[in-house]
């Protein structure tokens, strides 16, 4: 599955096409995350997400510290 579209200039009507990466077919994604509380202002999360397909595989992990100020 190849993902497409096709466009035209709004001043002189001449069109053109745009084609995307073929999608992968068969594939998982994963996405999960955990958020903890350390304190009153403090907090932390971490999270990971992941496609796995027909030769297709991305990977990502996130990290994210929170501090508020009051």
């Amino acid at each position: 599955m190849t993902p497409g579209a096709a466009f035209a200039f709004a001043s002189t009507g001449i069109g053109f096409d745009i084609t995307g990466v073929p999608l992968a077919e068969d594939t998982t994604l994963i996405d999960v995350g955990l958020d903890l509380s350390l304190g009153e202002n403090t907090a932390a999360g971490v999270s990971y997400s992941g496609q796995f397909g027909d030769g297709v595989q991305d990977n990502a992990v996130k990290c994210r510290p929170t501090w508020l100020f009051n």
